[in-house]
């Protein structure tokens, strides 16, 4: 098929930049359909026939059309077998699958947590910030010994984690007053702002930052 999918998304909804990065590391090119939330772009009927619940991302390809940002990236590789975001063989897409689940299972409930009590201004319980360093700190060690999560090329665990830990970033620069350790929970961890700036400096990923962010 030549035709080129068109992606549905939202400026600063981490699934939809995770399939954004996707598309450009993978080098397809898409038709760009950025929904205004402030127009309830995403509750018409015309994109809830695509998305029942209104959510991004959502591509669409001829006559497929996927929900949920994991199967779409595991759509990816189908569709678009060169440059796999899932491994070469069966060995390393035994390890990325491994990686992302862990990923989901073991970080991103205190990335959510902590993220959330950020851009609502909460008072974030020290254990929850804790435990958001202590799994942070474990991925970093993998960090130290490669260039990313993926080894020499990112994967679609570093896809996983790339926009993650921007909402930390994001919720910090909304809080007039943020737990001292989340101000530099980046750079603080020299492996992974090694890691973020690798990932930054790779072509069409600066890019994919979410247009409002830089105005906002």
């Amino acid at each position: 098929m030549t035709e080129r999918p068109t992606l549905f998304w939202i400026s600063g909804s981490t699934p939809a930049w995770r399939v954004m990065l996707a598309l450009t590391l993978k080098g397809v090119a898409f038709e760009s359909r950025r929904l205004d939330t402030g127009k309830d772009e995403n509750r018409q009927a015309q994109y809830l026939a695509l998305n029942p619940k209104g959510q991004v991302p959502t591509p669409v390809w001829g006559d497929v059309v996927i929900r949920e940002s994991l199967a779409i990236l595991g759509w990816l590789d189908r569709a678009f077998p060169a440059r796999p975001i899932w491994g070469q063989d069966a060995a390393e897409a035994a390890s990325v699958w491994q990686d992302v689940a862990l990923l989901i299972e073991d970080l991103h409930p205190h990335l959510s947590e902590v993220g959330l009590g950020l851009m609502r201004r909460e008072v974030i319980p020290k254990e929850a910030i804790t435990a958001l360093e202590a799994e942070t700190d474990a991925w970093c060690v993998r960090l130290e010994a490669s260039n990313y999560l993926g080894g020499t090329a990112p994967m679609a665990s570093d896809i996983w984690l790339y926009p993650a830990l921007y909402w930390i970033g994001r919720g910090v620069a909304l809080n007039a007053n943020p737990p001292v350790s989340l101000t530099d929970f980046i750079t603080s961890r020299p492996a992974l702002a090694a890691w973020r700036a690798r990932m930054a400096a790779l072509p069409g990923v600066a890019d994919t930052y979410p247009p409002h962010w830089r105005t906002s």
